[in-house]
């Protein structure tokens, strides 16, 4: 269109307000409220037996509960500061010494149970994680669907660590004090799974064309 004047009549015409979106805080805050109940929900779905907190050594599920939610905050919240252009989220400075920590409780709680004890819940805790992933995953996809990201590979990856640290966070309300290699074997590989279903399920609904 040539004519200036009537290319801004159409704009004009055409534009609809823009509604500024909360700030991060608060978005964080609102999907916590909305994610991590249904996550609960889904995991209704999973039989589980809930942790026994009076054992020997139960302080190692409380610390790895605490570093995982506190995690999953941090990821999430850098997930909507990528977002957004302009906004500065966190360096991997502030995730290394909280994962070393997450680490180092997850091996030193290496239990002396049986590997038969553990072998039925293996397969489960990797269940259990997916399906109170889904829509926790889902939530956050819409989120960012909102704003959209100039980098959606970080932002999605961020939000599926987000996610992932959440599930584990929920898993350690209903998992054995003590774990078996074999077993945290497979809650590593849920929360690589995590992270590259959000980006795949993600991708097309937050990249900017």
């Amino acid at each position: 269109m040539v004519d200036h004047d009537r290319l801004i009549e159409k704009l004009s015409r055409e534009a609809r307000p823009v509604k500024r979106p909360w700030s991060d805080g608060w978005r964080v805050l609102a999907w916590i409220l909305m994610a991590l109940p249904c996550g609960v929900l889904g995991s209704l779905l999973v039989q589980r037996v809930a942790t026994d907190w009076s054992v020997s050594g139960a302080w190692h599920a409380v610390l790895q509960l605490v570093l995982t939610f506190v995690m999953g905050v941090m990821a999430i919240r850098n997930a909507f500061l990528l977002s957004i252009a302009g906004r500065k989220p966190l360096g991997w400075r502030w995730f290394v010494p909280l994962i070393l920590l997450w680490l180092v409780g997850a091996l030193s709680s290496f239990g002396v149970t049986p590997v038969q004890a553990h072998a039925a819940d293996e397969a489960n805790c990797f269940a259990f994680m997916m399906t109170v992933s889904t829509p926790m995953m889902l939530l956050v996809i819409g989120y960012l669907r909102r704003t959209r990201a100039l980098y959606p590979l970080r932002t999605l990856a961020a939000a599926g660590a987000g996610v992932a640290c959440m599930a584990l966070t929920l898993l350690y309300f209903c998992h054995p004090v003590d774990i078996h290699p074999m077993d945290f074997l497979l809650h590593l590989a849920a929360v690589i799974t995590i992270v590259s279903a959000t980006i795949v399920l993600g991708w097309r609904l937050v990249v900017i064309s």
